[in-house]
């Protein structure tokens, strides 16, 4: 239970800094955005059953929420519903064979 709790834990911290990464330095030179490009490649390395892909992507929606002026909840569905989008393609279409050797998370 404690060691779960630290998990998300640990977890929220890391997207908040990525957050903190994206919006004061990144987003001042570059259109480029971070967050995206992780949930990417957090969803191709871990294992398809574990839903560590989905938790970032809800907190890193979360973090890009509370410094957007757009409504509330915007980034962190779209975020989610990428991610989910992705597992499914993984699962149902596409066997990456290559991504194994990565120490899964």
């Amino acid at each position: 239970m404690i060691n779960k709790v630290i998990k998300i834990f640990l977890i929220a911290f890391f997207w908040f800094l990525i957050t903190i990464i994206q919006t004061g330095f990144i987003s001042i030179f570059t259109e480029f955005n971070l967050i995206v490009a992780i949930i990417i490649v957090v969803n191709l390395i871990e294992d398809p059953e574990n839903n560590f892909g989905l938790l970032g992507a809800f907190c890193g929606g979360f973090f890009l929420d509370l410094n957007s002026t757009l409504p509330f909840g915007v980034f962190m569905v779209s975020s989610v519903l990428f991610s989910i989008i992705i597992k499914f393609i993984l699962s149902k279409f596409l066997k990456i064979p290559y991504v194994s050797w990565l120490p899964k998370i």
